[in-house]
């Protein structure tokens, strides 16, 4: 009978040992699923920024960058982490509209979290943000010259812009130290005589501000190239007065013009002059009058020291 029964026991644990075995595996990972399922887990999530900014009305501008994403540590079942994605969560907006808030403080209530989970930690937990006042302000053009006219030639007074300044528009604690808008340099390379207009590109301003153009037109004029030469010590003729004199006796004359109008002048062909009987004074009588000094130099330009004289007959 013993031997009857171990038979039994034995046919009973071995009929269909394949499916008992698949039952029992299958068994199994259903007690560790379930089981699994209400175990606590942590998993970091990125979420998006939406900042709300002040409007242009405000006249405030935010000087500091807020984080494009903050990140949030969630706790919760972890089969619910699992199938979570950081689009069910959905992004935290800022809303900066008052343009004076100096600190934003994270906290849980701001996020989207699904039920059965909890924020444990934002990183970062705090913002710090910093303000200006946004003015406008006139600067002026600055506009440098590169190259070198044609030989012979040079650039008559500065480079001229216009418009001659530019509305600088942004925070104050940038606009009120900038001096100047700089302009592409004015290439002068091998220009001769004329007025030129040439329209030049303003350099891109420093972030948070603007100008109210982004071109100006710079002109400029290259004139001959001009030399003055010095004649000292020449003697005053008196026209009209045989006896009269002159003090001083002697004036220097400078001469100032191109090379080429001023090249083989001498001495000798410049007579410093008064002229008495132009200025209706009576010379028929003794007499002592200031005179202007007065030189001719075809296509030149003639300076007299001193300009006026003591003529005395």
């Amino acid at each position: 009978m013993n031997a009857n029964f171990r038979d039994g026991v034995r046919a009973a644990l071995l009929e269909n040992l394949g499916l008992k075995l698949i039952s029992l595996f299958c068994a199994l990972a259903l007690y560790a699923f379930i089981h699994g399922a209400g175990d606590d887990a942590q998993r970091t999530f990125s979420v998006g920024v939406v900042v709300l900014r002040p409007p242009d009305s405000a006249n405030r501008e935010l000087l500091t960058q807020p984080p494009t994403e903050v990140g949030i540590v969630l706790r919760g079942p972890r089969t619910q982490l699992d199938d979570l994605h950081a689009d069910d969560i959905g992004s935290l907006r800022l809303d900066l509209r008052s343009g004076r808030d100096a600190r934003i403080d994270l906290d849980p209530s701001m996020f989207h979290v699904p039920a059965g989970l909890a924020v444990e930690q934002i990183i970062p937990s705090t913002i710090k943000l910093r303000w200006d006042d946004v003015i406008e302000r006139p600067i002026p053009v600055q506009v440098a010259r590169t190259g070198e006219p044609a030989p012979g030639f040079t650039m008559k007074g500065s480079i001229v812009s216009e418009p001659a300044t530019v509305n600088t528009h942004g925070p104050r604690s940038i606009v009120e130290v900038m001096q100047f808008a700089r302009a592409a340099p004015f290439d002068v390379t091998n220009l001769t005589e004329g007025v030129y207009k040439r329209p030049l590109a303003l350099d891109k301003p420093p972030n948070l501000v603007t100008f109210d153009t982004e071109n100006v037109v710079a002109s400029i004029e290259i004139v001959r190239e001009l030399k003055t030469m010095k004649f000292p010590h020449l003697k005053v003729e008196i026209v009209g007065i045989a006896r009269a004199t002159t003090v001083p006796g002697t004036v220097t004359v400078n001469v100032t013009g191109t090379p080429e109008d001023l090249n083989g002048l001498i001495a000798e062909a410049i007579v410093p002059r008064v002229e008495p009987k132009t200025t209706g004074v009576d010379i028929t009588k003794p007499n002592s009058v200031y005179m202007d000094v007065l030189v001719d130099v075809p296509r030149a330009k003639a300076e007299v020291e001193p300009r006026q004289v003591l003529v005395k007959w």
